[in-house]
């Protein structure tokens, strides 16, 4: 084999040898968060139609990402279960083709191997991969850059060549980039803006890529719910000016940085890189420049989102900074002492800064997966061990939280119900915008009343495992817990079962049904402001030959009514209570539903299916 053969294959590998070595803990990373509800999707596919409704139906936040997350999830869950590995694997197998895809296309664009190089290490370097490296729901930025790189490769070769072929094989991985992630919409501006600076002979043609992205957003927006405000609104304000330069400054330096150090290379690498294309400009070269738009057409989708920066936003808006990067180290080191001095120092800068950052946030990501990982195997041998019974965890901090209850991975192992102890709630940040944390958390009378009947079982939660705690911390639980009426019933847990009066059905999966007229028995408020708040599933039928009108009482007190019409809803509402019921120790809140629904060969009378009902 030749030396220059060998230096070829070196200049392939290596920098897949890099980001292996950069996020190794990647690979044994575990599940966490969104990865749970993904997961479970598999249990909600009874025959093909629900399968095809899974892969296209809006979830989380209105997104629909059928390839990413969606087939992503199903089929490796139905092969390999909780086995994390091959999931991971596949992750970074994807990231290598990205990889290679982003060597080839830098080459196309400058006629340096080096600068494509280059651009790989860079980009591998930045923090803001991270969480893609790391996090398994986060393959839908992998899987879309996949098909963003494949098609702009494609392009460019078409733009250099005029071979129709590329044109034609561009659109397969342009299109399938919707089911990864709708950024994709912004490829026909990314496409245009290369044909106007970089090859104006074709940027007509160009335009014909416009339809499907303008079709796709139309009907995006049509069959998603509009976002509100709180984390996941819009904000077209005076401050988008500065998340863009925020944004800069992360793909620059290291993601979240804050100290002098890291805002500082980011001002030198900003004011090299502008030198450099402003330099190539005037010498007629135009790339520099796009690489620039590059970046700001890639974050432009997420700027508005100035409640939910996130590192891993960066993951395709840094493919340009990178190219661009690797573009002008590679020209540096090709001409005098000087330009290969202040090109190496930046790129020693720029790494000296991100890879620590980048290591850093790798092996956080991977802690608390395993911590995840630990107690969600303690709670799959507690069901083994105490069948039937409750478990209830100790020690839950704010971040194991929301990594790893909040997406309830434990219906996953087990059919036992899991709670967190009565006072947890108060050591966790509350997020609205996601979701109640009382809901996790079982109420003190409801626990105390579970103990004394031998129901209940008590774990801590320890790095890699849970040990059972439930001797030694009953006493001190019957000190501490208080025999009253709970204030928060979810009607499918069974624990709750003593709270509901007449009119309830069986408990059918997460939710149950009543009939025309139900009961539920809550703690009363305790102070002027408090209010009730409902959850419940309004299914297609329900409403197929009208809306359905639902009424509730309190104690003989009319408190509001809702009106529902929108098929296989899942409604939630809240109440104002009457000022006399606070400190009551307890109230009947009834619940009517008119017209009564009737089901072919279901001989109930059925109102309304329901999870939850709280005074808070």
């Amino acid at each position: 084999m030749g030396t220059q053969r060998l230096w070829r294959i070196a200049w392939w590998i290596t920098p897949l040898l890099f980001c292996l070595a950069v996020y190794w803990l990647g690979l044994k990373c575990w599940f966490w968060q969104d990865d749970f509800a993904w997961l479970h999707l598999k249990h909600e596919i009874h025959d093909w139609r629900d399968f095809v409704r899974l892969l296209f139906e809006p979830r989380a936040q209105g997104t629909i990402r059928p390839l990413s997350e969606r087939l992503f999830f199903i089929v490796f869950y139905a092969i390999f279960g909780l086995d994390a590995l091959p999931f991971r694997i596949w992750v970074f197998l994807t990231q290598f083709a990205n990889l290679a895809l982003l060597m080839a296309l830098t080459w196309r664009l400058t006629g340096s191997r080096l600068a494509g190089w280059l651009a790989a290490i860079l980009w591998v370097s930045g923090s803001g991969l991270a969480r893609v490296m790391t996090w398994t729901s986060a393959y839908n930025q992998a899987l879309c850059t996949l098909c963003l790189l494949g098609a702009f490769y494609l392009l460019v070769r078409y733009a250099q060549t005029g071979e129709q072929r590329f044109w034609r094989w561009q659109w397969g991985p342009y299109l399938a980039g919707f089911g990864a992630l709708e950024w994709m919409v912004v490829y026909p501006a990314l496409a245009t803006a290369y044909a106007i600076l970089c090859a104006r002979g074709f940027w007509r043609r160009t335009l014909w890529l416009w339809p499907p992205a303008i079709l796709y957003a139309v009907v995006h927006h049509w069959v998603t719910p509009a976002p509100g405000g709180g984390t996941y609104g819009l904000y077209f304000d005076e401050k988008l000016p500065g998340v863009l330069w925020t944004y800069w400054q992360w793909a620059l330096s290291a993601a979240y940085a804050s100290a002098p150090a890291p805002r500082a290379v980011a001002w030198l690498i900003t004011l090299a890189l502008v030198g450099f294309a402003w330099m190539r400009w005037r010498q007629g070269d135009r790339l520099p420049a796009f690489l620039i738009l590059w970046f700001l057409i890639m974050i432009a989708p997420v700027l508005p989102l100035q409640r939910h920066m996130m590192d891993y936003y960066l993951t395709m808006p840094t493919l340009g900074t990178a190219m661009l990067g690797g573009y002008a180290a590679a020209r540096g080191l090709q001409g005098r002492a000087v330009g290969k001095a202040v090109a190496v120092g930046l790129v020693v800068a720029y790494l000296a800064v991100a890879l620590p950052a980048t290591r850093e946030a790798t092996r956080w990501n991977y802690e608390r997966s395993r911590l995840v990982r630990g107690m969600v195997r303690g709670v799959a041998r507690a069901n083994q061990l105490h069948p039937g019974k409750i478990i209830l965890l100790v020690g839950v901090d704010n971040g194991l939280f929301w990594t790893g209850v909040f997406d309830q991975p434990f219906r996953l192992v087990g059919k036992n119900s899991v709670f967190l102890a009565p006072g947890t709630e108060e050591e966790i940040e509350r997020h609205p915008e996601y979701g109640d944390v009382e809901r996790f958390v079982l109420p003190p009378g409801a626990a105390l009343r579970a103990l004394d009947e031998g129901r209940l079982v008590v774990y801590a939660v320890e790095q890699d495992r849970l040990r059972n705690i439930t001797r030694v911390y009953a006493p001190v639980a019957r000190l501490r817990w208080r025999e009253e009426e709970p204030r928060q019933v979810d009607v499918a847990e069974p624990i709750f079962a003593r709270q509901l009066g007449p009119g309830w059905y069986e408990i059918q999966g997460s939710h149950r049904w009543m009939g025309r007229r139900a009961t539920v028995w809550l703690g009363g408020p305790r102070s002027a402001g408090e209010r009730l708040y409902i959850q419940g599933f309004c299914p297609a039928v329900r409403v197929k030959a009208g809306p359905a009108e639902l009424r509730l009482s309190v104690d003989g007190r009319p408190v509001g009514r809702l009106r529902l019409e929108k098929p296989n809803h899942l409604f939630s509402a809240d109440f104002p209570l009457p000022a006399e019921l606070v400190g009551r120790p307890r109230i009947e809140l009834a619940i009517e539903v008119e017209p009564p629904l009737r089901v072919p060969g279901d001989q109930r009378e059925l109102g309304l299916a329901f999870g939850r009902f709280a005074i808070r």
